[in-house]
């Protein structure tokens, strides 16, 4: 990427940061969005593995989910089971 499309991305993305941080958040959210917007021009190959990859990663979660609701839920019980 050429230097001065990095200075153009993270500038703008450090600058929306900066206004939405004193107080112009509409401001910000815009100058951060335009970083973002470019940030994913130049990489949209890793974009779109990302976007082709959000299945898996959906599955994954909820399966991590579910353990740790598993987890919980024998807890209580034996937390339960402690108690009387």
């Amino acid at each position: 990427m050429a230097s001065w499309k990095r200075v153009l991305i993270f500038g703008s993305m450090g600058a929306g940061v900066a206004l939405y941080v004193s107080g112009r958040r509409a401001a910000g959210t815009a100058l951060a969005g335009v970083g973002i917007g470019g940030l994913i021009y130049e990489n949209r190959e890793i974009i779109a593995k990302l976007a082709s990859d959000v299945p898996q990663f959906l599955e994954k979660s909820g399966q991590v989910v579910q353990t740790i609701t598993a987890v919980g839920q024998r807890l209580m019980e034996a937390r339960r089971s402690a108690m009387a």
